[in-house]
């Protein structure tokens, strides 16, 4: 129950800061672009969204391109400011978004995946210490094919953005 609770804050929280400066550019990188490529998968801008002090939640975007001729899954990621590191994605019920757990996130041949506020992204559960704008995160990624990649997570203002529209969020599968 706990964990509902803290997860409908990081909502709160999120879709309130993060949504607008997604919008505002969506064909421009948010942060100065940090890439890291592997075994053809490239990880472009990865970034994340400052939150206060106390949040006990937050999660991590990017976009990923797939220069293989391969597909290849996101089967997992890990970060040493959580102590909990999960996929997860969004979908809508009707007027209800509702976050959920996944398993894999599918990143198809020569082809790419963004993962953004209200779509896919990593959950990070029961944080270390706080996300501060300036700042960097380490996050490793486990792909099925391209195997393990770390990457640097630059940590982003959340005063960017200033009113998004608010929609009703269902937290009960956490």
């Amino acid at each position: 129950m706990r964990f509902a609770a803290l997860t409908a804050s990081f909502f709160a929280l999120t879709m309130t800061a993060a949504l607008p400066v997604y919008a505002e550019s969506e064909h421009q990188p948010v942060t100065q672009s940090v890439e890291t490529q592997q075994a053809g998968i490239k990880v472009v801008t990865a970034w994340s969204r400052e939150l206060p002090p106390t949040a006990p939640v937050g999660a991590a975007f990017m976009h990923i391109e797939n220069h293989s001729d391969l597909a290849d899954r996101l089967i997992s990621a890990e970060s040493s400011i959580a102590h909990v590191t999960e996929l997860h994605a969004h979908i809508h019920e009707g007027d209800v978004m509702r976050m959920v757990k996944v398993d894999t996130i599918d990143v198809p041949a020569h082809g790419q995946l963004t993962l953004e506020p209200g779509g896919y992204h990593v959950m990070l559960i029961d944080l270390k210490k706080p996300l501060i704008a300036g700042e960097t995160l380490p996050l490793t990624l486990q792909f099925e094919h391209a195997g393990q990649m770390d990457i640097t997570v630059n940590i982003k203002s959340s005063d960017a953005g200033t009113s998004v529209e608010q929609h009703e969020m269902d937290h009960s599968a956490h």
